[in-house]
């Protein structure tokens, strides 16, 4: 055996921990991939999507247009078709007598080895739900991601561990795992460059410098606006360790260079342009919109700002859990001051950026949504990251052992569960259409229950969150016996 093998070897041991959260997050999500909706013109299945007799199809034009540049780059070319656009797909451009997917390859591109591996495997019958297991499985490793960056904040193994956990069911990673949207993709690269940059902060590496700088550039590559966030990374290498000397430079200059030549090859393959991507010739510009006008009156543009955090699908109601980032975010900000500013600073940027923007000219207001083109899925990557510091309310609250606080946190994480289930299933709800369905609360279950049923639910609710609440009064008791028999 070879010392590489005998290495890897070694540390499977190590890795225990996230060998099982990996497992137990996979498995929920492939035993929780039902499939109920009735958005019009979509396949009207009803049932567990891998169960053999379930009739493969996607609910959203961006998730076939990602399935189809998938398809595209395992049959060696970059269009989607020629003469005539992709059936069910908008989301494309005719450059000659081709058409271009708008959305940027890279979620294809790391999807393409499942979408492979489907074909050679099941045949063509399964090739829609092989990209699926792949996003389910890329967004199982943004789970570890998030419990090695809670880890360098300086968190407890046992936080990181139900960060983890709380990333993968209780915000939009749970609903969105299983629907083919560049977002969890973006977002798992970018926590990868978080990743590397805090490694470089500590121990100044010139290896993490490079994967830092490499998977920086990919996450741009992936989703071109997350270079907004350029200036506040640059702010935390100059604070930490970079300065201006050239082998730095140099390090990080060739972690950008394989992106940046990708970047430039597609351009150049899709558009016949270097520096023109497909997107810009639907959108050649980008305004953002602080007020609009209607007949006699100026309105504040608000909806985006507001509908993001507190519309049915905004973060604050599919993931109520995050309001505790509010309450734990100053003992983050006193232990790690620069990883802490760096991203929060991500979180608010997404969230104003996407609030105001207005990609030629097709901007749409509508609290229910959040904004503009159904705009939860953009608050994605904020909400991975506010869960980091949500998490930290446990260790507030097991240090003051604060039952009602822990009642009510616990209350949070189930309708967080439930509502994320819910969206899971119903992904007409999360993809199209959603300003007209019937109701504008937040959805806990897919189905509509009897009386009966809805007072079961809400009695299991009521008791489940009343584990939390026992185990630290239980916990509580004992420290106090264990505090009288030391003082006898």
């Amino acid at each position: 055996m070879s010392r590489f093998m005998k290495g890897i070897i070694a540390k499977i041991p190590k890795k225990k921990t996230c060998i099982v959260l990996f497992v137990i997050v996979f498995l929920v999500y492939v035993l929780s991939s039902f499939d109920v909706c009735w958005f019009p013109g979509e396949a009207q299945d009803k049932g567990f999507v891998f169960s053999s007799n379930w009739v493969e199809h996607l609910h959203s034009s961006e998730g076939w247009t990602v399935y189809y540049q998938t398809e595209a780059f395992f049959e060696g070319r970059s269009w989607l078709s020629k003469d005539f656009p992709p059936e069910f797909s908008v989301d494309s451009v005719k450059i000659g007598d081709y058409y271009y997917a708008l959305a940027e390859p890279v979620t294809a591109g790391l999807l393409l080895p499942f979408y492979g591996l489907g074909q050679l495997l099941f045949g063509t019958g399964f090739l829609i739900r092989s990209v699926i297991v792949g996003m389910i499985f890329y967004t199982c490793l943004s789970a570890l991601l998030v419990r090695t960056i809670s880890l360098q904040l300086n968190q407890s193994q046992a936080t990181a561990n139900l960060t983890a956990l709380l990333f993968s069911f209780t915000t939009m990673a749970f609903s969105y795992s299983r629907l083919l949207y560049p977002q969890p993709v973006v977002t798992m690269l970018m926590l990868l460059t978080l990743v590397f940059l805090f490694n470089y902060g500590k121990r100044g590496a010139q290896t993490s410098l490079f994967f830092a700088a490499l998977f920086y550039a990919l996450t741009v590559f992936s989703f071109n606006a997350f270079i907004i966030t350029a200036p506040f990374f640059l702010y935390f290498l100059f604070k930490k360790r970079f300065g201006i000397q050239g082998q730095k430079l140099l390090t990080s200059g060739l972690g950008f260079l394989p992106c940046i030549a990708l970047f430039l090859v597609w351009n150049y393959a899709t558009t016949n342009n270097f520096f023109m991507t497909p997107r810009q010739i639907v959108h050649p510009s980008i305004g953002f919109d602080l007020f609009y006008l209607t007949a006699g009156s100026t309105w504040l543009n608000l909806g985006g700002v507001f509908g993001s955090l507190f519309s049915p699908v905004g973060i604050f109601f599919v993931s109520p859990i995050l309001f505790a980032s509010l309450i734990s975010f100053p003992a983050f900000r006193s232990k790690q001051k620069n990883e802490t500013i760096l991203l929060a600073s991500i979180v608010v940027v997404f969230w104003l950026f996407i609030s105001f923007m207005n990609l030629g000219g097709n901007v749409g207001r509508d609290f229910w949504v959040g904004g503009w083109a159904n705009i939860a899925r953009y608050m994605y990557a904020p909400s991975t990251l506010l869960i980091i510091f949500a998490a930290g309310i446990f260790e507030k609250i097991n240090e003051k052992r604060n039952l009602l606080g822990a009642w009510i946190v616990s209350l949070m994480i189930i309708v967080g569960i439930l509502a994320n289930l819910s969206y899971g299933v119903r992904h007409d709800l999360m993809v199209g259409l959603l300003k007209d369905y019937f109701s504008t609360s937040l959805l806990v279950w897919p189905y509509q229950l009897e009386p009966i049923e809805l007072g079961f639910l809400t009695v299991a609710t009521l008791l489940g969150s009343l584990a939390y609440p026992i185990y630290l009064s239980r916990k509580k008791l004992t420290w106090s016996s264990e505090g009288e028999r030391t003082s006898i």
